[in-house]
């Protein structure tokens, strides 16, 4: 997953600004994380965090609401978090994502073994996942 993201991390932000915003969470996987902290830095694009409750593992949609409202290039999220097993609720991060012109990422390889996925349902931009985990 780390390469995968790294090479779709580099073709996504070729496009990128010094100055854009891209968004990421403390309850990813670094898979899904440092590719995208990496092309960041290349481009002189900074990064929003958005935190999960330490009590119930869950994001903190709080959190994403306020980062989008910097209007990000990009959300990248985990579908489940490979720590918690903390299932993100992907169809709506993408819906709001979209409305604030962002692009989103999934990377459902904690999840893809563990339910079906109807990725046009979910409406998200890009939904990775590797065949290690199966």
């Amino acid at each position: 997953m780390t390469t995968l993201t790294l090479h779709l991390s580099r073709s996504i932000s070729r496009d990128w600004q010094e100055g854009d915003e891209i968004v990421l969470t403390r309850l990813d996987h670094d898979a899904n994380v440092t590719p995208w902290v990496l092309a960041a830095q290349d481009k002189g694009v900074k990064i929003s965090w958005v935190n999960f409750d330490v009590e119930d593992g869950t994001l903190n949609l709080d959190d994403l609401q306020k980062a989008l409202e910097r209007k990000p290039k990009l959300v990248a999220v985990g579908y489940a978090s490979n720590s918690l097993g903390t299932v993100n609720p992907v169809e709506k991060i993408t819906k709001m994502a979209h409305d604030a012109g962002a692009l989103v990422y999934v990377d459902a390889v904690q999840y893809a073994v563990h339910g079906s996925i109807d990725v046009q349902k979910i409406g998200c931009d890009f939904l990775v996942s590797s065949s290690y985990k199966y």
